[in-house]
């Protein structure tokens, strides 16, 4: 894969979804049927989703592609999809989820993670880094990816570990520059894994050409429950709307940021802190009455305020 410190780390092009028009659509982006090593096979997976709420399903068993004709409707989208897993510099293995590729794709001829990544977008699809967490992956494994669309900061099965959080590497990642989107998501294997994390995506209208569209553009927040109205950053403030919430965390480069507590008062519903020089990106994460969270993808302020000299 080279050296990365010879390579330039291209920003993916972000927007930010809460001044975007359209709606919003329940989304999980990782799922595992009987397939490979999930309890439940692909019709029922897809009922389960869909009788939750759920708006978009991407089917993901290992190195392996669903027949997904015929599943969706006007009001629930079913995405052929697969996960990967290409070596990593460190001796392990990545795990990608890749979207929208056909039925009977495959990437069993190829190793390098990133030429995986091109055939993916190659055939029409998105890729998306998986549990870096588990997977035990350094800010040193993840620089070297280059083309995918997102990271996950949450994953439900990755919880039987304590893994199931990957903010701090998400961090890693914006501080060094690569400003990356990252989505919440399920990875179902079991029933306990189910209905846990999920992705709120803004589209015009529910097509896969929308969703990869939102998901390149960062057009999305996630969640575990909280629901995020609005989040703006501008003047050297950034302002946020949000379910009822017991913490609000607002996230910059390194050291920079702002937390606010409840502390057993009135919860937060809107709240707002100063963008200080250095933050370089701005995001949020909300942590509601039960400890579930939600995050804001991250945004870039125009306006600082400037150090005190």
């Amino acid at each position: 894969m080279g050296n990365p410190k010879e390579r330039t780390l291209p920003a993916i092009a972000t927007v930010n979804c809460f001044q975007q028009p359209g709606q919003w659509f329940r989304a999980n982006f990782h799922t595992h049927t009987t397939l490979s090593d999930g309890d439940t096979g692909l019709a029922e997976r897809c009922r389960q989703y869909r009788d939750e709420g759920y708006h978009v399903l991407a089917i993901t068993d290992h190195e392996k592609t669903n027949d997904t004709n015929g599943l969706s409707d006007d009001g629930f989208l079913v995405i052929s999809g697969m996960e990967t897993h290409p070596p990593d510099p460190s001796g392990g293995l990545y795990h990608l989820v890749c979207l929208n590729v056909p039925h009977g794709f495959s990437l069993a001829d190829v190793d390098d993670p990133n030429e995986r990544i091109r055939r993916v977008r190659e055939a029409g699809g998105e890729a998306i880094i998986a549990h870096p967490y588990w997977c035990g992956h350094t800010l040193a494994d993840l620089l070297p990816l280059e083309g995918a669309v997102a990271m996950e900061v949450y994953n439900a099965t990755c919880s039987k570990i304590g893994k199931a959080f990957s903010n701090v590497h998400w961090d890693d990642l914006l501080a060094a520059g690569r400003i990356l989107p990252a989505v919440a998501v399920d990875d179902v294997h079991r029933g306990r894994d189910i209905f846990m994390g999920w992705t709120w995506l803004k589209m015009p209208d529910l097509t896969v050409e929308s969703v990869l569209q939102a998901l390149r553009t960062g057009c999305f927040y996630s969640s575990c429950g909280p629901e995020i109205h609005d989040f703006q950053v501008s003047d050297g403030v950034a302002r946020l709307r949000c379910s009822p919430a017991r913490e609000v965390h607002f996230i910059g480069r390194n050291s920079s940021g702002r937390s606010f507590y409840a502390d057993g008062g009135e919860p937060f519903t809107e709240i707002e802190a100063p963008v200080k020089y250095g933050m370089r990106y701005v995001r949020c994460e909300v942590v509601d009455a039960a400890g579930n969270r939600a995050w804001t993808n991250p945004v870039i302020p125009d306006e600082v305020i400037p150090p005190e000299e």
